[in-house]
């Protein structure tokens, strides 16, 4: 879906509109009820996340893999799983303290809160910022 979408709208324009809807989501989840619409609640937001992180994820690793020198392409993807993987591990222990300090909901409408931030990261891909130039092949 991610390559028909691209191809349709531009890279650029796919990173900020999927980045932003990505995050948006979630804060839908602080205002989960018990019950059946609770769980509604919890199915629209889930749904809406993956469809936009399955467009979001796959042209961030497409746009960073173009702009990366090709002899650190290993280096990259294992700094990146890395990263991720520490990043996803503490940033979880910190909201399953803030929720032990508070509540559960309370955790999770400060993490929205703060995810709701990081579209502004994507400032500089949405204006087209140039970096490296990719690897293509030589005519």
């Amino acid at each position: 879906m991610a390559r028909r979408v691209v191809a349709r709208y531009g890279q650029h324009r796919v990173l900020r509109t999927a980045g932003t809807l990505r995050v948006i989501w979630l804060i839908g989840l602080a205002f989960v009820q018990p019950g059946v619409a609770g769980l509604a609640t919890v199915i629209a937001a889930e749904l809406a996340i993956i469809i936009s992180m399955s467009l979001y994820n796959p042209v961030l690793a497409t746009y960073r893999l173009e702009h990366t020198p090709k002899d650190r392409i290993a280096r990259t993807l294992s700094a990146w799983s890395i990263s991720s993987s520490v990043a996803i591990a503490i940033l979880s222990a910190l909201g399953g303290i803030l929720a032990e300090a508070t509540s559960p909901r309370t955790a999770l409408t400060v993490a929205g809160l703060f995810i709701l931030t990081s579209p502004l990261l994507l400032r500089g891909v949405s204006r087209g910022r140039r970096g490296p130039q990719p690897n293509r092949p030589s005519p």
